[in-house]
């Protein structure tokens, strides 16, 4: 297990408390712990390549960490009505 790794697997275990703070509403929680995904996101992608640590498994779950946090974000919005649904 590498450090580009441990960061996207932090950024799954971000998802669920994101979505919570998101869920009641607490944006600028919320807000920062999406933050905190890009900011691993940019870290996890840039360690791997500078250091030559890139994984099969982390091109996989790299990806699949952003958009199912973006996806998150998406639902919470729409079912809360804070973005129409026909936006999706």
């Amino acid at each position: 297990m590498n450090v580009p790794n441990i960061l996207t697997i932090l950024r799954f275990i971000l998802i669920p408390f994101f979505a919570y703070f998101l869920y009641t509403e607490h944006y600028i929680t919320s807000v920062i712990l999406f933050l905190a995904g890009g900011l691993t996101d940019v870290l996890d992608g840039y360690i791997a390549r500078k250091c030559n640590l890139v994984t099969s498994w982390g091109k996989i779950a790299d990806p699949m960490a952003d958009k199912l946090m973006q996806i998150t974000a998406l639902v919470i919005l729409t079912f809360s009505g804070k973005i129409p649904f026909e936006l999706l």
